[in-house]
């Protein structure tokens, strides 16, 4: 995202006064806070008639602050399980094979190199665990303002606090 157009975007419609991120949360005032989130690049709050958005590591305009109508788009992004959880399965496949086969069901490790074949294909298996895991955890919001051509996108925000956010600005 182009730094000219979300400066000159804040400085026409919303804000122009510096506020550091740390008061971001008492920018909000009394107002309600319905939702928030936050993400590597941006910290937003929801409240009842305003979205606030503030950059984390930013040099100028630290925050952005939208009236609900301004928002013209906004996704929710999460990646697909199907990737990771093929490669689950196709490694506890490998894995229960590598041991059966060479070393007849026993419970002991087979010989070399079975062995190392062995650690290889559990060790697969449990990355691809973990991906499924991260995957299902972290997603990216996608904000749009009414007037800017790019939008804010808050990357690997927790998926249950952007899908509170989505409510929020959506209900």
């Amino acid at each position: 995202m182009p730094r000219g157009l979300v400066t000159i975007r804040v400085r026409e419609i919303f804000v122009s006064q510096q506020q550091d991120l740390s008061n971001l949360r008492n920018l909000v005032g009394a107002e309600n806070i319905l939702a928030e989130c936050a993400g590597v690049n941006y910290t937003v709050y929801v409240t009842d008639s305003r979205l606030l958005v503030g950059k984390r590591f930013a040099i100028g305009e630290k925050y952005v602050n939208v009236p609900h109508a301004e928002v013209s788009m906004l996704e929710l992004i999460t990646k697909s399980l199907i990737p990771p959880l093929t490669y689950a399965v196709l490694g506890a496949i490998a894995v229960f094979l590598v041991w059966w086969f060479p070393g007849q069901a026993k419970l002991s490790l087979p010989q070399a190199p079975f062995d190392l074949l062995l650690i290889g294909t559990f060790a697969v298996f449990l990355a691809a665990v973990l991906a499924t895991w991260w995957r299902r955890r972290v997603a990216v919001l996608r904000i749009g303002i009414s007037g800017t051509k790019e939008p804010i996108t808050v990357k690997l925000v927790p998926a249950s606090k952007a899908e509170s956010v989505f409510k929020a600005l959506k209900g």
